[in-house]
């Protein structure tokens, strides 16, 4: 593998995107370099922190948005 193919190859293991053969030869290459084994570490742990990131807005904050919203002319919706 090339090392682009690589880099590429690692995101796609990361978001479980490898093709079927492509994920036997990178679980080959997982097991046997130890660097393929740290990018994986490494880039599974960034995922988790941006996954843990994501948050859903309180029920509170949407209706001050929606009553914010709805006093607004259409005029200054448009600008």
């Amino acid at each position: 593998m090339s090392k682009t193919s690589t880099n590429q190859d690692i995101v796609k293991y990361v978001y479980n995107e490898l093709e079927e053969e492509k994920q036997n030869q990178f679980n080959f290459k997982y097991l046997t370099d130890s660097n393929i084994r740290d990018e994986v570490e490494m880039l599974s742990n960034t995922k988790k922190v941006l996954d843990d990131l994501l948050f859903k807005p309180s029920d509170s904050v949407i209706k001050k948005i929606k009553n914010y919203s709805s006093t607004l002319s259409f005029a200054e919706k448009l600008n």
